[in-house]
């Protein structure tokens, strides 16, 4: 094994592991390089989707914060009128 990698072990499915052999033997690919570079594609993916939720939020924040600051007087009047309410 080369310095520059580690060994992982992982347990997959029975059936999953024959796919991954299957294809590796009709493609000619080894099955590390496969595995490992499905799993950068699935971890690039899953950030990026984490990096559009993070970028929604900051672009919706100053809305966020008008839409919250029109309803304060709102909520506190409500809270004025529970908190005088006979509840005997």
């Amino acid at each position: 094994m080369e310095a520059n990698h580690e060994r992982l072990s992982v347990n997959l499915d029975v059936k999953l592991v024959q796919e991954i052999k299957t294809y590796c033997e009709v493609y000619g690919l080894d099955e590390n390089d496969l595995i490992q570079d499905a799993i950068h594609e699935f971890m690039a993916t899953r950030q990026a989707k984490v990096d559009n939720v993070i970028n929604g939020y900051v672009e919706m924040a100053n809305l966020n914060s008008q839409i919250a600051a029109e309803f304060n007087a709102c909520e506190s009047e409500a809270y004025a009128r529970i908190r005088t309410v006979d509840l005997s």
